[in-house]
């Protein structure tokens, strides 16, 4: 299977096999990783040579929700050979993994995939993924000496887990779905992962010149073409960003140099904070130099009903900040082969429960007001609510993009404004 993985998955163009895909697949399947075992993937082998043809990983982890903790199955890994592509070999394991993931109470499947490919089995893409900042090393001045002696960067060790677990929760605040990790966690990332691992991270402590850890940091353990890629950077609140910005761009320079020197092929050129996201704090620290379009999360929720039910505490948190607070109503959302009905009670959410759009109306649907119960006080196309759900795009946004996204009334527009809020989120899931 690693050998499988490796030739099948390897980066678009790339000439040759990737060994950071073989390594990963061997630390799955060598049953070190926290909630994967070799039984939670599937294999499709061709019966007359034995040969894997296709394979697909489900990997069970926790995420949360505003604060909320929810049950996600993360697809992995999944890839078919060339020769058997188009017979339906993903479709039939996405349906087993589907079994599965219903059997262990998940709640959310996320996947980062290729585009298109995963609508067919239900998932829309519906959280952002990427799109942080580039700095280019040809445009660096060199450090201030005395800037840099004010901080510095240090291997991180088993004594930091738990600094690492607090920091990481604080910086969680400022995003809606986030992976939180204990201890144990935090652990495997530091040292549970092999060496060739495409997904295994160098992690670093920042300190002060006393010794004492203010944040920590995580980048690639060596260079992606000629980039430095930076996967994460946190400070613990009320330690300036500014005054640790100089030491740890100078580790990261003098990083990069040493992996283009132990290379030997590729050149060091810039510093991708890709991996953070728009509009982390460190954007405001220094000027982008230009940025790579962000991606996005494909999402499935077999459950919308009992999803939005489990995430009440957050809607209504929302809705008490809102003009909104307090508020009766019903909200019908058609997505025209099925809907959601919501239930709102003196600003608490009471129902939470599938809604079918009739069809027996008579004249044309314009999305006017209407007095009629039975018509939608909103409709969203297909999966587009989710993007709404999960804080990819503003309701406005939504409206924009999809024409047949149409909301009837004020009071619906209020009311999904409120409760659906853009938001970014910054997953970094446990694979």
């Amino acid at each position: 299977m690693a050998a499988f993985n490796a030739d099948v998955l390897r980066p678009q163009d790339a000439p040759e096999p990737d060994p950071g895909l073989a390594a990963w697949t061997c630390d799955l399947l060598s049953g070190r990783h926290p909630t994967f075992t070799p039984g939670d993937a599937t294999v499709i082998e061709d019966t007359r040579t034995g040969a894997i043809v296709s394979s697909v990983l489900l990997i069970s982890q926790t995420w949360s929700f505003g604060g909320v903790p929810l049950k996600v199955g993360q697809p992995e890994l999944v890839g078919t050979h060339p020769d058997y592509r188009g017979r339906g070999l993903v479709r039939a394991q996405f349906e087993t993994i589907h079994q599965w993931s219903a059997r262990r109470g998940h709640q959310l499947l996320a996947i980062a995939g290729i585009p298109w490919f995963y609508r067919q089995f239900g998932y829309e893409l519906a959280l952002v993924r990427g799109g942080g900042p580039i700095l280019f090393t040809s445009s660096l001045a060199p450090p201030d000496a005395d800037a840099v002696a004010a901080f510095r960067v240090r291997p991180m060790r088993a004594a930091d887990l738990a600094f690492a677990v607090e920091t990481n929760a604080q910086a969680a605040a400022r995003y809606l779905v986030t992976v939180p990790r204990d201890e144990s966690l935090w652990r495997f990332e530091w040292s549970g992962r092999s060496p060739a691992s495409l997904v295994r991270h160098e992690l670093r402590i920042i300190e002060t010149a006393e010794g004492e850890p203010v944040g920590f940091l995580g980048h690639g353990a060596g260079l992606a073409g000629t980039a430095l890629h930076v996967y994460m950077y946190e400070l613990r609140p009320g330690v300036s960003w500014r005054a640790a910005w100089v030491p740890v761009l100078s580790y990261l320079v003098g990083t990069g140099q040493r992996f283009a020197a132990t290379d030997g092929e590729n050149k060091f050129g810039c510093i991708s904070f890709w991996f953070l996201g728009p509009e982390h704090p460190l954007e405001r620290v220094f000027p982008s130099q230009g940025t790579s379009r962000p991606t996005a999360w494909y999402l499935r929720v077999p459950d919308l009903p009992g999803f939005v039910g489990a995430v009440a505490p957050v809607l209504e948190r929302r809705l008490a900040e809102s003009p909104v607070a307090g508020h009766t109503c019903e909200l019908r959302l058609s997505f025209y082969r099925g809907g959601l009905r919501l239930v709102l009670e003196r600003g608490r959410l009471a129902r939470a429960e599938a809604w079918q759009p009739t069809t027996k109306l008579t004249g044309q649907e314009w999305g006017m007001p209407s007095t009629d119960e039975r018509r939608p006080s909103a409709m969203f196309p297909d999966l587009t609510f989710l993007q709404l759900l999960f804080g990819f795009r503003a309701l406005e946004q939504l409206e924009a993009a999809f024409p047949d996204c149409i909301v009837r009334t004020n009071e619906a527009r209020t009311l999904l404004s409120a409760l659906f809020p853009r938001q970014l989120s910054d997953v970094w899931p446990m694979v």
